[in-house]
């Protein structure tokens, strides 16, 4: 608080000569700490907190008929005095909690002002839920909305057939919302096919809350987000399809809602079951849809369950079909589950593959992402061959580290 100078009051022809305004007081106080505007503080009534400790409950009972003068119970005097837009009184409590249903606070709940000037705990802050379905603990697989689903276009430059021209806008793959700047996808679906050339990240966009398979067809609740920058995994092999992985930066956040949410990164003490027995959900868009196909307008994201198939077998049962493949320790070969309903077939579409489990902290089922598509050669879709998945955890601490 800084000092005040006065000088002394003087008579002049007996009149007294006053200050203006209050006599300055100083008073402990603590500046409002910065908030997003993703969290909601709340100022609690002002109330004395009482600790109690073993002396209070000695003094209680060894004075409790006498009545002490300042007794080490007796409790501080509220604060007084006005304070300026922006600070708080000492001992004021501030109660934070997230604005919207679909973001977590990290962070304290309730800070108090110290006498330091300081505030106690950690600052507040809100992030996106990750991989919960409003309303679905147990959702059926076809036909679902999955928030997470993100939709890779890519711009032609050139005529490719009579439905498309150059500058036209094209589905090629699928890809994960891990935050709200983030997305994870297959390498080859953002290279030059067979090598590690990154398509301009203007000939690329990303459309998030997509369901419909139809461009003509999207809802107004969809967003359609530019990129900022491609990052590869340093030791992606075109050729053979190892560490065939990516990353988007977005340059505009995501707008989290019902439509839009993260998905959940699984990591190695969550996969507590063997991952061999994992029932997988994929989903993803008909890449090779015909525009012209009857049924086109109706097509919609499509998904279904899958089952992990061990790694040489997958590599004896492509053998067997005369197409000689090498399953490396980032990859997972899967085939789908026939007792569960399925619309989706893996060598059409370059999707995701999810599971759910219980999420750390919480109880709830949460989904993870375990997989991308990455190459098949079911061509029939007979499913006589399994579908090779990028495994996504051996990646995890490189998809952090670029999700900051």
């Amino acid at each position: 608080c800084p000092s005040f100078v006065t000088t002394p009051m003087f008579s002049v022809a007996m009149r007294k000569e006053l200050w203006s305004g209050k006599q300055p007081i100083c008073i402990k106080a603590c500046r409002e700490p910065k908030i997003s505007d993703l969290v909601r503080r709340r100022v609690l009534p002002m109330q004395i907190q009482s600790r109690e400790t073993p002396l209070h409950q000695l003094y209680s009972a060894a004075f409790s008929k006498q009545k002490l003068q300042g007794a080490p119970t007796k409790k501080p005097a509220l604060p007084f005095g006005d304070l300026p837009t922006g600070y708080q009184h000492l001992h004021t409590q501030l109660q934070y909690e997230c604005i919207s249903p679909f973001y977590r606070r990290l962070g304290s709940s309730r800070r108090t002002c110290l006498r330091t000037g300081k505030w106690s705990g950690r600052a507040p802050s809100c992030i996106p839920i990750c991989g919960k379905i409003e309303n679905a603990t147990a959702p059926k697989t076809q036909g679902m909305r999955w928030p997470w689903q993100v939709a890779i276009y890519r711009r032609t430059s050139g005529v490719h057939d009579g439905s498309l021209h150059k500058g036209d806008w094209f589905l090629v793959c699928s890809g994960a919302l891990v935050n709200e700047r983030t997305v994870v996808v297959a390498a080859h679906c953002v290279t030059e096919l067979g090598k590690v050339t990154v398509i301009k990240t203007a000939d690329l966009k990303v459309v998030l809350g997509k369901f419909y398979r139809d461009d003509d067809r999207d809802e107004k609740t969809i967003q359609s987000l530019r990129i900022s920058a491609i990052i590869l995994y340093p030791n992606y092999d075109p050729i053979l399809l190892d560490a065939d992985i990516a990353i988007l930066k977005l340059l505009d956040k995501a707008r989290i809602s019902t439509r839009v949410q993260p998905i959940c990164l699984a990591a190695t003490r969550d996969l507590s079951t063997s991952f061999q027995e994992s029932r997988i959900t994929v989903a993803g868009w008909n890449v090779l849809a015909d525009v012209r196909s009857p049924g086109f307008k109706n097509d919609t994201l499509r998904s279904g369950v899958v089952r992990v198939v061990d790694s040489l077998l997958c590599e004896e049962q492509h053998e067997d079909h005369g197409v000689p493949v090498s399953v490396t320790d980032n990859m997972f070969c899967a085939s789908r589950d026939p007792t569960a309903p399925s619309d989706i077939c893996t060598a059409e579409t370059g999707g995701i593959a999810a599971t759910s489990f219980p999420g750390r902290g919480s109880p709830e089922p949460r989904w993870h992402l375990v997989g991308l598509v990455s190459w098949s050669y079911d061509k029939a879709c007979s499913h006589s061959l399994s579908t090779a998945f990028t495994k996504v955890l051996p990646f995890r601490d490189w998809i952090e580290r670029n999700m900051k």
